[in-house]
């Protein structure tokens, strides 16, 4: 019978926005994720001896993107419920289990947020603020925030569902999928930024643009060679500013 219930893994979540509290250089998010998994020691009721053991455990190295160390933390409390309730012959298996989910947290964290998300809002956050103002950093404040709490709290419940098999759920094309695809959306908004400040300067120069725009995507969808949409639109760059005497 499971004693880890909703409430549980909620407190947990809400504990995981203090996971870099205590961040340092000896182990890292260590202090962090201990802090954010004593919810689980307080419903199992452990003996004083089983309770310090419990603590050191987790206060053993560990390090991972921030927002995606809720995969450990839920897969974690979900092994301890199991290491306890199941009398296994050692916590060995929790300690290894932590330690093989450092790399792929900290990579899976780093390329879908600081690579892609991060700088993906923030540019349309910019796109926004030159059209509309102050709507701009609202975007960027609501819509980060929107992915980074789902990551947050997907992490725990999806990582206490799995336990050991969240490693499976981890290795999958899923997330580079997701790199991809805002990385597609990310190359658009980009022109787009670009296309802004063409039609500012001069309408041919902004019709040369979107120009340029169809002739690369053409040419992309057909996979044809790259250097030949840049020869085009170097050309057409030039034809528009012999036009404008420029």
């Amino acid at each position: 019978m499971r004693v880890i219930n909703k409430k549980v893994l909620n407190r947990i979540v809400l504990r995981s926005f203090y996971i870099q509290g205590s961040w340092n250089y000896q182990r890292m998010l260590n202090l962090g994720f201990c802090y954010c998994i004593l919810p689980v020691l307080d419903v199992l009721k452990l003996n004083r001896e089983e309770r310090i053991a419990f603590l050191q455990r987790h206060l053993e190295f560990f390090n991972a993107h921030p927002y995606f160390a809720s995969f450990a933390l839920g897969a974690t409390a979900r092994l301890e419920e199991q290491y306890h309730r199941e009398k296994w012959k050692s916590p060995r298996p929790i300690q290894i289990f932590k330690e093989r989910l450092c790399g792929p947290l900290g990579a899976l964290g780093d390329r879908l947020f600081w690579g892609t998300i991060r700088p993906l809002v923030a540019l349309i956050g910019v796109l926004i603020s030159l059209l509309w103002g102050f709507v701009g950093p609202v975007f960027l404040f609501v819509f980060y925030n929107i992915a980074h709490f789902y990551f947050r709290y997907f992490g725990v419940m999806r990582g206490y569902e799995l336990g050991f098999d969240i490693v499976r759920e981890l290795s999958k094309r899923r997330y580079e999928g997701y790199v991809h695809t805002l990385g597609q959306v990310g190359a658009v908004f980009v022109g787009l930024f670009i296309g802004y400040f063409a039609f500012s300067a001069d309408f041919r120069e902004g019709v040369a643009f979107v120009a340029a725009l169809v002739v690369s995507t053409v040419f992309v969808r057909w996979r044809k060679p790259i250097y030949m949409p840049i020869f085009i639109c170097l050309a057409g760059y030039v034809i528009i500013k012999l036009m404008t005497g420029v």
